[in-house]
């Protein structure tokens, strides 16, 4: 049992995580930046394949020209999509938004100006950090009337849009040079420092092991880990130097743990040891676009060249690979460590460059070991292993055909489970029809995923007393904007979604919830929740219900459609008749409205009917109100109590008032309030008898 609530907390956080607004702007507003990175890293390989068959330097330093000025512009084009993006989700307008977030960048460059090693460093993650913050903070600042300039009858949508992101993107961009103004006033962030000394190398293991994660962690939140480490990374280069004159010279090599060595066993393909990620799409992945990424990066990993499935998959803020990318490294430098003090391996002692070809980086940083070259290609083969669950892992999530974590109920959505038997049963036009809908409903879900659901409750008053003697929990959504919407607009999209079991058991939770807290207060009111016929008949949910609501002891009853008796009429029985050993009772909802209840009234223990708002509205008319006195009569000869909704004025609750005791609901006495405002309409009820 525990173990499995473990397991369910598990998948349920990781839901939250991989389905935040965030990861998401990250994840497609990277890939809008790919054929940059690509790009610019085919410059990179240009040069140093120029260099290296001996073109002129002129030609050399003009190909690395132009990766260097690509690459310069890459965090603006970070900032820009995942804004663009991000806007999309906050429903702001896109472009103005992205050229704000764009123009952040820009700022940090300039305040960042005079400490060239801290701009180098933190300018991705400004790029990528940005916009998470600023386009929720544009978003709120856009409620208020006074950030808005001008309005709709003034000028155009268009205009009127981009005119009031002005006063937003300003505040933000103040923010923006404030924080990082406070953070300048840190010596450490200011003046990045780090180990200088050779000492630090003493330790092969602990400093391996430091270097390797650290530089991982620092690349997975878009911090430049080579910049970051830039004073460690120096000794390491320092350490090839030395090591090289040490052969030359005939002495023993000192520093087993050197920059030739990360380059050349830790990370193979770049930072985290990515071309191991390649090869394990390759290999095992089934997803095309996956597949395809790698092979477009294929050519620039064997050069040690990373970005492209750094930004691409991503890999950064990537939580479903991050242990693989933060342990293979790691594990490949221990390996090689371990290997070379053996003395199996020769030491690292010639410096080539990191964009050496993979293979021919291990041969010529260790002067022609072949042992090198059979190190490195088992590394690879390691690390490919262990990247492979975490590939698989991805492409089962996203073959689910959509994913909607809703959050505020702690749910998920995986719909489009019958989108291949439609393709393949179905005939051209129709099934062209069925994905229109299936994308119409996943989308309207994903609206839905972003809304904060809560309870009110609608009070019950008795013509007998004028007392209030209990109330109806009803359901509401609140969008990001603050708007409340009918349960109407989104209860029918959780039903077309087959969500419905998880919304009830949701509402008994919160409602059981309610009742605990006004019962610590020294306040009792039964109420009533709505149970759909779905949950009903299905025992593994009506179970879970009788569990929830087993903690009110009968005081939170259950309110059932007519339609609920008709589906499955063994298993509704049985759930209702669990509920009411419990002592709750059953109220029959929309009496008269769906099918013929009548004759199911024989075949289950019903307590209370509710009579639908329509036969109250029709007692104007004589035969209406003749309708509605013989409802209430037949309902007398059952011995069943009645409640009855919709009752707004004062001639429907005369004419309700003359014969047995109802229960009112309806805004005549009052609409459906929050919580922790019932206790108080109850007690004015009370002084007023």
């Amino acid at each position: 049992m525990a173990h499995t609530l473990f397991k369910l907390f598990l998948t349920q956080r990781l839901a939250v995580l991989a389905s935040t607004e965030s990861l998401r702007a990250i994840r497609e507003g990277l890939l809008w930046i790919l054929p940059c990175l690509l790009v610019s890293a085919g410059f990179l390989i240009l040069s140093e394949c120029a260099q290296a068959l001996g073109f002129d330097p002129q030609v050399v330093s003009f190909l690395a020209g132009l990766h260097k000025q690509i690459s310069s512009v890459i965090p603006l084009l970070v900032a820009a999509s995942i804004g663009y993006m991000l806007a999309i989700q906050h429903r702001l307008p896109q472009l103005p938004v992205a050229f704000l977030c764009l123009a952040h960048v820009v700022v940090a460059t300039f305040v960042l100006r005079e400490y060239p090693r801290a701009s180098a460093t933190f300018l991705l993650f400004i790029a990528i950090a940005s916009p998470l913050i600023n386009v929720p903070a544009i978003a709120w600042l856009h409620r208020f009337r006074w950030t808005r300039l001008v309005n709709q009858d003034l000028v155009g949508h268009n205009l009127k849009g981009t005119i009031n992101m002005v006063v937003p993107g300003a505040l933000t961009a103040l923010a923006l040079v404030a924080v990082l103004s406070l953070l300048l006033l840190i010596p450490h962030v200011a003046q990045i420092q780090g180990p200088q000394v050779l000492d630090a190398l003493q330790a092969p293991y602990g400093s391996g092991l430091f270097v390797t994660l650290m530089n991982s962690l620092l690349w997975f939140f878009g911090i430049h880990g080579v910049y970051a480490m830039q004073p460690l990374f120096d000794a390491l280069d320092q350490a090839v130097a030395l090591n090289g004159a040490a052969l030359a010279a005939g002495e023993p090599v000192l520093y087993l743990l050197n920059n030739g060595l990360l380059g050349s066993f830790a990370f193979i393909g770049g930072s985290g040891a990515t071309l191991c990620l390649l090869l394990a799409i390759l290999l095992f992945s089934k997803s095309q676009s996956m597949r395809l990424l790698a092979v477009a990066s294929l050519p620039l990993s064997l050069f040690n060249v990373s970005e492209v499935l750094l930004f691409g998959l991503p890999i950064i803020l990537n939580p479903r690979l991050f242990i693989p990318f933060l342990l293979v490294p790691a594990f490949n430098a221990m390996v090689a460590l371990m290997v070379v003090q053996l003395g199996w391996v020769s030491p690292a002692v010639a410096s080539v460059p990191f964009t050496a070809p993979v293979l021919l980086n291990a041969y010529l940083s260790t002067h022609g070991d072949v042992a090198a070259v059979v190190l490195q290609v088992f590394l690879l083969a390691a690390g490919t292993l262990v990247y492979a669950p975490y590939v698989r892992a991805i492409h089962r999530q996203s073959s689910d055909g959509g994913t909607v974590y809703l959050k505020s109920l702690d749910m998920t959505f995986r719909g489009l489970e019958e989108k291949g038997r439609l393709l393949e049963f179905d005939p051209v036009l129709a099934t062209h029809q069925t994905l229109a809908r299936q994308a119409a409903e996943l989308n309207r879900i994903q609206q839905i995923s972003d809304y904060e659901f809560y309870l009110e409750f609608q009070p019950q008053v008795s013509t007998r007393t004028g007392l209030c003697t209990g109330c109806e929990a009803l359901m509401r959504a609140r969008d990001s904007q603050g708007t409340v919407h009918s349960p109407w607009e989104f209860l029918q999209w959780l039903a077309h979604a087959r969500l419905m079991p998880d919304v009830d058991v949701w509402v008994a939770s919160q409602a059981v919830r309610q009742y605990q807290k006004w019962q610590k207060v020294g306040f009792e009111l039964p109420m009533t929740i709505n149970i759909s016929s779905t949950t009903l008949k299905d025992a593994a949910y009506g179970d879970r219900l009788v569990e929830i609501l087993a903690q009110a002891r009968g005081r939170v009853s259950v309110e059932i459609t007519e339609d609920a008796l008709v589906s499955d009429i063994p298993a509704t029985r049985q759930t209702i008749q669990k509920l009411q050993a419990l002592g709750a009772k059953v109220y029959l909802d929309d009496f008269g409205t769906g099918f013929s209840a009548l004759s199911y009234l024989h075949q289950f223990p019903v307590d209370f009917i509710k009579i639908d708002r329509s036969f109250v509205v029709a007692q104007r008319d004589p035969k209406g109100a003749q309708v509605l006195t013989g409802m209430l009569r037949f309902c007398e000869a059952l011995d069943l109590g009645v409640v009855v909704e919709g009752v707004e004025t004062a001639e429907q609750l005369a004419f309700l008032s003359h014969g047995p005791e109802l229960f009112i609901q309806g805004w005549y006495f009052s609409k459906a309030l929050p919580g922790d405002q019932l206790p108080r309409f109850v007690r004015e009820r009370r002084a007023l008898v």
